[in-house]
């Protein structure tokens, strides 16, 4: 028994320090996101029916084992060319760090206009490769959430508002600009590898390494 005991308390004092040592080795990444409007004349008859907006569970103001605050800074001359161009106006520009979680372990990163206009979330994450799946509502119309009745099992679509729904799975690579392209709402997202912030390495989540060459695709 004694020896079951010693055995027990070596191999958590292992695993203890196992833990230890991969939190100082994540790949963090620097996160840069701009959504922005495009003036198509597009009618609001093309539009689906606002449902439920799918929030983040974190934002990029947070500061914890998931996610720092950042300036921005690679995406600032692209940000800036939108604002001057007549047919763009650009709604959030932000930046944060992260490491990169399996898709079952990632969280949705809170993607909030300050004018209420565009709301919804990103969430990045790695299959094999990191891919990136954004899904934002454009808010021209009205912000009722649409309304359900239950007197069928898929339910019966009452009413609410048509808007501009961006809803895109991407895979990607780092240091690439990546374009979520749409008629009324698109974006523009970049991710660098940086050092995992010091705040952040003692308890920081399972993660893993971006490949260096991946093929981006489209997967709607």
């Amino acid at each position: 028994m004694k020896t079951d005991s010693r055995f027990a308390r070596f191999a958590v004092a292992v695993a203890m320090m196992m833990l230890s040592c991969s939190a100082y080795a994540q790949q963090w990444y620097h996160v840069e996101l701009v959504v922005f409007e495009r003036f198509s004349g597009a009618n609001a008859e093309h539009w689906p029916m606002m449902g439920q907006i799918r929030n983040g569970t974190v934002s990029p103001q947070m500061a914890n084992n998931y996610i720092q605050p950042a300036a921005v800074d690679s995406l600032a001359g692209v940000a800036q060319r939108l604002k001057n161009a007549s047919n763009y106006r650009v709604h959030f520009h932000k930046a944060w760090q992260q490491p990169m979680l399996s898709k079952a372990s990632a969280k949705g990163v809170q993607v909030s206009s300050a004018n209420n206009l565009v709301e919804g979330q990103i969430k990045l994450y790695r299959v094999n490769y990191l891919h990136a799946d954004i899904d934002l509502w454009f808010k021209e119309n009205g912000a009722e959430k649409s309304n359900w009745s239950t007197a069928s099992p898929d339910g019966v679509e009452l009413g609410g508002p048509r808007n501009p729904h961006l809803a895109q799975i991407r895979r990607i690579k780092k240091n690439e600009l990546i374009y979520f392209d749409h008629p009324r709402l698109a974006a523009i997202l970049q991710i660098s590898p940086v050092a995992a912030p010091a705040a952040a390495v003692s308890k920081s989540p399972e993660s893993y390494s971006l490949p260096d060459t991946a093929n981006s695709d489209a997967a709607q």
